[in-house]
């Protein structure tokens, strides 16, 4: 097993959170006294920054409202956490046709879009190098996830169940959209729809490629905003995924929680995401119009990356491969030494549980 790191994470998530989503978060769900220090921080940082993010909106929120997708319809990378959809998503990334959120304006969403190009890259000194739970390289021009900004803008992100692991009700209203009301839906497709909008707006309008592990149980939802959406689909050996996810909680996640849970109760949720999210996915996708899914294993990405590009835009019918094709290329040649994670086997009890548990995954994909 690699040697593990010394790195630490000392920010959190929601430093620059809106106000009145920090103060809804802490009437909706208990702060354990252990956390009470960071959740002070988190405030801070929150208030601070609340005058610069009420410029951004009176500045931009005109411009943001007047983007439009007509005819330019988003590309969806979905997968489970720790599936390769990171991997897919760097390649992607690499197309100059399309645009995606990159880590500067995730990380400071509520403020990124007063900002030029020279601020940008003068933040570069203050992101890591690697991220602590893989090694991939990392800077504030990477792509990163949508669901990141969104807990920082609104309620309605699965990720606010990491912040608060012992409340599963964020991660069931929003990302499987259970016992969700009507006015709750409509909120986050405004609030979903203002974000996609935001980051088209700071790619000059590109067509976008946006990746989230959260979507992959939101295609139903994601089809009700852009019916002519296309999907990429990537999945993974359960066993290698259920260590890696594993490997991510210790390494990032537990860093960012706001209560306090032991590691029977990280497993469970776990287990419980995987299962309920790949169900959803499979009953859903049914709903893609023919022509706009491809789903690969990251099997085949890993082993024959660029073979898989070429399928990927072949059976999307996406624009541009061979003016991207160079530097997809460069990409791949300067990550052909890139280390995977490696894990210790997992105990016999727990790889029967995730052979029945999650015996409709290994079925559905052809794993052992």
């Amino acid at each position: 097993m690699r040697k593990k790191s010394k790195r630490t994470i000392s920010q959190h998530q929601l430093y620059l959170v809106r106000p009145g989503i920090w103060r809804k978060l802490k009437r909706t769900s208990e702060i354990d006294p252990e956390y009470k220090a960071r959740a002070r921080q988190i405030g801070l940082y929150s208030h601070l920054s609340y005058p610069l993010q009420a410029l951004q909106s009176r500045l931009k929120n005109r411009k943001i409202k007047k983007i439009s997708f007509e005819g330019n319809q988003p590309i969806f990378v979905l997968g489970h956490w720790r599936s390769g959809t990171t991997f897919l998503h760097y390649l992607m990334a690499k197309d100059p046709n399309l645009g995606y959120l990159c880590n500067y304006q995730a990380y400071v969403f509520n403020i990124a879009l007063l900002s030029n190009k020279n601020v940008r890259f003068l933040t570069k000194p203050f992101f890591p190098k690697t991220r602590p739970m893989d090694n991939i390289k990392l800077s504030p021009f990477s792509p990163a996830e949508e669901d990141q900004p969104m807990t920082t803008m609104s309620l309605g992100s699965g990720i606010h169940t990491f912040f608060f692991p012992r409340d599963r009700s964020y991660f069931e209203k929003y990302n499987l959209f259970k016992n969700i009301s009507k006015k709750e839906k409509k909120r986050w497709q405004h609030d979903y729809m203002y974000l996609i909008k935001s980051v088209a707006l700071f790619n000059d309008n590109k067509r976008l490629v946006m990746k989230s592990p959260h979507n992959t149980s939101r295609v139903k939802e994601l089809l009700e905003l852009f019916p002519d959406a296309k999907f990429i689909f990537l999945h993974r050996d359960p066993y290698v995924t259920f260590k890696s996810m594993t490997h991510l909680f210790n390494k990032v996640i537990k860093s960012q929680m706001l209560q306090s849970v032991d590691n029977k109760e990280i497993e469970e949720l776990i287990i419980y995401m995987f299962r309920e999210t790949l169900t959803k996915y499979i009953a859903d996708r049914e709903l893609i119009p023919k022509g706009n899914l491809v789903e690969i294993s990251y099997k085949d990405l890993d082993r024959n990356p660029m073979e898989q590009m070429v399928r990927i835009y072949r059976d999307l019918s996406l624009p541009g491969f061979e003016n991207a094709r160079p530097k997809m290329a460069e990409h791949l040649d300067s990550v052909k030494n890139y280390k995977k994670n490696r894990f210790h086997d997992l105990p016999e009890d727990i790889c029967r549980r995730l052979r029945k548990e999650w015996d409709f995954f290994f079925r559905e994909f052809g794993y052992e």
